[in-house]
């Protein structure tokens, strides 16, 4: 099974001088392998974007405030731009090594904008990551993500990206692993995620009104995977997973999926791996009928002393983001590199990359696709202070009536690790 990263998603949800992009790299490696512990994982990493750990207490915060300007704050085809400052404020607590090791991470955030009235942002997010050896051959694996914020999300499937509307989104994993034999083990897992939006429409005549509260549903995933070691380099994959999403207003979305996959975990090199499933999704949607596509998935790490590269890629199904539409097929792909130029001076890159294909139901069909584009330097200048200099692209093609629109933020700021 490929656990899927849940420190995702957005550089506006864990953003504390361009610590997302980084935190992104080592979680997507690390989530792939249940059992290795978060400080192996995360340690440098964290240490590179100035979170240093407190003496004899795995407890830190690091507290920042940013300023930048927003060329298109409303997300419009002729948007309105904007000064605007940040606030944040970062706490993590880490505890490695024994039979248990436990992670989580808190990040809060407020926004002002100064030039466009009643686009102002209080947002936050919290994920928890625990491992338990109950023994030699049975380990829990659990990770908690939960995120609210008004911001529109390129990294993963939650909804519409062309407007900006409060929600709450939730994914948690659990797996279960039992060790057959020194080749063979299997892997239960389940998977929980819940979309909340709070307002009814959000919208206008130059970005077409969205109805965000159709998008509010519950998604369960409940999976089975056999792992065959084949060398020490080698695994082996055979996986059956059952997915059913539930909408509260939409129910002709509703549908049940089940997937039939086979794949590979390889690690080429000890700082590169490769793990990628392949294989074919029968849908059932409640008033459409059944269908089938091929489904595949992959991940790409790559971790050095000074840089690590992350990318993820997948196609297949996905809950519908247009309105009216029933059934989308959507290839999704996202690259993540984090460079140390210097001792001092790191740089990182973000790109995520979407292109949905419409179709069903009485909306508008047919493909749209979705950029966004991160940037980042950062500049220790001791061992607490750090200063760091920003840029975002966002941007999305029309879907019938809705038209597209482009987005630019430029930002730079100064965080303090206590």
């Amino acid at each position: 099974m490929i656990l899927p990263c849940r420190i995702h998603r957005a550089r506006d949800r864990n953003r504390v001088d361009s610590l997302s992009l980084a935190l992104l790299s080592a979680a997507s490696f690390l989530v792939l392998q249940p059992g290795r512990t978060w400080a192996q994982a995360t340690g440098s990493t964290f240490e590179r974007v100035g979170v240093g750990w407190l003496p004899g207490i795995p407890i830190q915060i690091t507290a920042g405030g940013d300023a930048g300007y927003d060329d298109n704050v409303t997300l419009q085809p002729s948007g309105e731009g904007s000064i605007f400052t940040r606030e944040n404020v970062v706490l993590t607590y880490d505890r490695p090594g024994g039979r248990t090791q436990f992670f989580v991470v808190g990040v809060g955030r407020f926004s002002q904008y100064f030039d466009v009235s009643g686009q102002n942002e209080t947002a936050g997010n919290v994920t928890l990551s625990l491992t338990h050896n109950f023994s030699s051959r049975l380990s829990f694996y659990a990770s908690i993500y939960g995120t609210y914020q008004n911001q529109p999300n390129f990294q993963s499937n939650v909804g519409p990206e062309n407007v900006r509307s409060p929600f709450f989104d939730t994914v948690d994993i659990f797996a279960l692993t039992y060790h057959w034999s020194s080749r063979l083990s299997l892997v239960t897992s389940y998977t929980f995620e819940r979309v909340q939006y709070f307002s009814s429409s959000n919208g206008n005549s130059q970005n077409g009104v969205q109805n965000t509260l159709a998008q509010n549903r519950v998604q369960n995933t409940f999976g089975e995977a056999f792992q065959f070691s084949l060398t020490s380099r080698t695994v082996l994959v055979g996986e059956y997973r059952f997915e059913a999403v539930d909408y509260d207003t939409a129910p002709t979305n509703n549908s049940t999926t089940n997937f039939i996959l086979a794949g590979v975990n390889h690690n080429l090199t000890e700082h590169l791996m490769v793990h990628v499933r392949g294989g074919e999704s029968f849908r059932s949607l409640e008033n459409d009928g059944n269908m089938a596509s091929p489904y595949f998935e992959g991940t790409l790490g790559y971790v050095r002393s000074n840089h690590s590269l992350n990318w993820t890629a997948s196609y297949g199904y996905e809950s519908p983001t247009a309105t009216g539409v029933t059934t989308t097929k959507t290839w999704r792909t996202g690259v993540n590199l984090t460079y140390d130029l210097t001792s001092r001076l790191s740089s990182t890159t973000g790109v995520y990359y979407h292109l949905d294909e419409n179709q069903g139901g009485t909306g508008s069909t047919g493909t749209q696709n979705s950029l966004q584009l991160t940037l980042g330097l950062r500049y220790t200048i001791n061992r607490r202070l750090a200063l760091h200099i920003d840029y975002e692209h966002d941007s999305t093609s029309s879907l019938g009536s809705t038209p597209g629109y482009s987005r630019n933020r430029y930002s730079a700021g100064l965080s303090y690790t206590y």
